[in-house]
């Protein structure tokens, strides 16, 4: 029952989520992990769970290194390195991305990025 994210494009993509995961710390209640490189036409799990139970709502980000941007208007900061941090967490490497906001619509869901 995981959550997988697949490329569609004609390039390397790196994608990250934001989910909803109550108390991840004293003042946030979000969880932000990433990044995943995933290749043309490939698919890789970035959640292993449950991602419907959890809660329906998820956000995502993806870029290739040609400029292309999967991305919307939900707002986050996110460094260049792999990370897991609770949404309230930052540092001086981090950029501003702006993230997509999906509905997970089953206990096997797949992000497509086209």
């Amino acid at each position: 029952m995981p959550l997988r994210f697949k490329n569609h494009h004609d390039r390397e993509i790196w994608a990250m989520f934001e989910r909803y995961q109550p108390n991840c710390s004293s003042s946030s209640n979000w969880f932000k992990a990433g990044w995943w490189k995933i290749a043309p036409q490939q698919s890789v799990v970035v959640y292993g769970g449950n991602p419907q139970a959890d809660n329906p709502i998820w956000y995502c980000y993806a870029f290739d290194n040609n400029g292309t941007e999967w991305r919307d208007k939900y707002q986050e900061s996110v460094p260049h390195k792999a990370f897991e941090w609770c949404s309230n967490v930052s540092d001086s490497t981090c950029r501003t991305i702006l993230m997509t906001e999906f509905t997970v619509t089953s206990p096997d869901h797949t992000m497509n990025f086209r």
